[in-house]
């Protein structure tokens, strides 16, 4: 029984990578069928460039890293945990996908062959807050899942704890991926700025 779910949960994480994967590669196509952003976008690419190579404050950035990913990852805990909410959070999901996919295409078109040096930040600024996100959906379906057989049985009691269970491992989710995000992030920042040099 337990090697059946173990197969059955890697199995839903595949299928989740996937669905990720395809939205990323949408997201790379998007700015050919509409590129009126790509000025906002150059001005982004410049500030990072700017950060990488050692001009704005290490200290700043990485908060404001450690910002977007609770954004990101508590979103989708929160509209998930209010079952009707849960689309919302599935969007959030997918908004992220073709946000790193438009960003790199992006780079490739402004930058030409130079973009290699940006889609390896991109890559590395989202090496374990992806993963972690897509543990978190896998999750997180789980627990739609559970509540709604729940609901149909009118066991508000089961309810209440399958909302605590999750809450729990959302906020051990939340904080492992941040932490470790970071501590990958400073590693690699200072790689490359010392690269840069």
């Amino acid at each position: 029984m337990r090697k059946k779910d173990f197969y059955k949960r890697n199995k839903s994480l595949i299928i989740i990578s996937i669905i990720f994967i395809l939205f990323v590669v949408l997201g790379a196509c998007l700015n050919k069928i509409d590129s009126s952003n790509l000025n906002n976008m150059a001005k982004q690419i410049d500030e990072i460039n700017a950060y990488y190579n050692g001009n704005v404050n290490k200290k700043d950035f990485i908060f404001k890293n450690i910002k977007e990913y609770i954004r990101y990852l508590g979103s989708i805990g929160i509209l998930t945990l209010f079952f009707f909410t849960y689309p919302l959070a599935i969007l959030v999901f997918i908004v992220k996908a073709m946000s790193i996919g438009y960003t790199i295409n992006t780079s490739i078109i402004l930058l030409g062959l130079s973009s290699f040096k940006m889609c390896i930040i991109v890559f590395l600024k989202n090496i374990i807050i992806v993963p972690m996100s897509i543990i978190l959906i896998e999750l997180s379906i789980g627990y739609i899942k559970s509540v709604y057989k729940q609901l149909k049985k009118k066991r508000q009691d089961s309810i209440v704890s399958l909302g605590k269970e999750f809450v729990l491992k959302l906020l051990i989710i939340m904080c492992a991926s941040i932490i470790l995000q970071s501590i990958f992030n400073i590693i690699s920042i200072t790689i490359i700025q010392f690269l840069a040099r």
